[in-house]
């Protein structure tokens, strides 16, 4: 486990670029997408990366102030207010590649990778830290990219016709 600050500012700026650069693949794909509600999905999940970028934001900056952990309450509560960090300013994100020429499925698959490599990350990141509010913050985050995880597996599913899919959105995977 890590108490050092340095380290936990690490993880949150590891965390805030693997988060910008999922929302800027899932912009991507959404742009690209032909299936009204796939294009939806992309933009919805752009949009629920965009909001975890906002709360480890937030909390580096605490950090860079010299603050502690924010508790996940406290972020709730705090809604659109929570100030946004620039420190993806200038920066392209090209770790994931999309071929020009890749459909729709590629593109799914793709998504459920960022999604498993999220989970693990912030798995661990939970294991590393010792604060129960770090720890809160990223077993959030699990759940999270657990819900996006979910929904990208069962829209490639419904494509290949091996599984469900939920249609309409009858119900939240998002906790926040």
């Amino acid at each position: 486990m890590t108490d050092g600050r340095s380290d936990v500012m690490d993880i949150l700026r590891n965390a805030l670029d693997m988060e910008a650069e999922g929302k800027d693949f899932f912009e991507r794909v959404a742009n690209m997408m032909k299936h009204p509600r796939a294009k939806e999905m992309f933009v919805s999940l752009a949009k629920q990366e965009n909001r975890h970028i906002e709360v480890l934001g937030s909390e580096l900056k605490r950090f860079e102030q010299g603050d502690d952990w924010a508790s996940l309450e406290e972020m709730k509560s705090g809604g659109s207010g929570i100030p946004r960090v620039s420190v993806f300013t200038d920066r392209e994100f090209k770790h994931l590649k999309l071929r020009p020429d890749a459909g729709e499925l590629e593109a799914l698959s793709i998504g459920i990778e960022v999604e498993k490599k999220s989970i693990d990350y912030y798995r661990s990141a939970a294991s590393q830290v010792a604060s129960t509010k770090a720890k809160e913050v990223f077993n959030w985050l699990v759940g999270e990219e657990a819900g996006h995880l979910t929904i990208l597996t069962a829209e490639y599913e419904n494509r290949i016709k091996s599984g469900f899919y939920y249609d309409n959105m009858e119900f939240s995977l998002e906790v926040m």
